[in-house]
């Protein structure tokens, strides 16, 4: 009897050994429950980053394609080998603000796609364009383009009434300065071009994109180039 009575005592404290407290049941439940909320939030925030980042990426992506394409179009400007200059041909640029959703509206004569695409048939003629940032037909901001031959169009002809080219929605504003001439070794830039019979020999262009978040100001594309016609225009 004797060697029983300790044999369940040695197993009642085994028992009380082996076992867990309620109060050690619920500490682990807790600490399980804030390391999974920790690893959701993790994932939550390094979610929301990718995301943004992307967004990002995107939108730079499709600024740097018209921004390209506008480099390529003014690189390519048309201007005739004349004794004086002609407006025809000339640089015409309205000012529209310095903020970073207002736009500037430029106009220019050119040869070639760029701007304007391929199947334009007047692409290998000299043709005027104008660009600038308007609103869609959705009336979200976008970088437009119209344009139209030089020679050919009729006497009620309005630039106004033909339908814009919509390169982007994620552009969102628009600046450009003009190079006037060479001051103490520095640059005269002018915000609105004044001599319109004449190209500038350089322009500085900006690109306003959208943010990745709306509360933040929108992003900048900025680029400087010279024209090669230019010096034509200023004999």
């Amino acid at each position: 009897m004797t060697s029983i009575r300790t044999h369940a005592g040695e197993t009642d404290a085994l028992d009380r050994v082996s076992g867990f407290t309620l109060l050690e049941v619920m500490l682990a439940v807790g600490i399980l429950a804030l390391v999974s909320t920790v690893t959701a939030m993790t994932f939550t925030v390094v979610i929301g980053g990718w995301r943004r980042s992307a967004a990002m990426a995107d939108t730079l992506q499709r600024g740097d394609f018209v921004m390209d394409q506008l480099i390529m179009a003014l690189r390519s400007a048309y201007y005739p080998d004349t004794r004086r200059p002609d407006a025809l041909y000339g640089f015409q640029h309205e000012d529209g603000g310095m903020h970073g959703r207002d736009s500037d509206t430029i106009s220019w004569v050119k040869l070639g796609a760029a701007l304007i695409g391929e199947d334009q048939p007047f692409a290998g003629s000299p043709h005027r364009v104008m660009f600038s940032v308007r609103q869609d037909e959705n009336g979200r901001p976008a970088a437009a383009v119209t344009a139209w031959q030089v020679f050919g169009q009729m006497d009620d002809f309005e630039p106004d009434d033909l339908p814009p080219i919509y390169l982007s929605d994620r552009i969102v504003g628009f600046n450009c300065r003009a190079a006037y001439r060479m001051v103490d070794d520095e640059i005269e830039w002018q915000d609105q071009w004044e001599h319109t019979n004449q190209l500038p020999t350089a322009v500085e262009l900006t690109l306003y994109v959208e943010p990745p978040d709306k509360d933040d100001p929108p992003m900048e594309i900025k680029r400087v180039l010279g024209i090669p016609v230019a010096p034509l225009s200023w004999r």
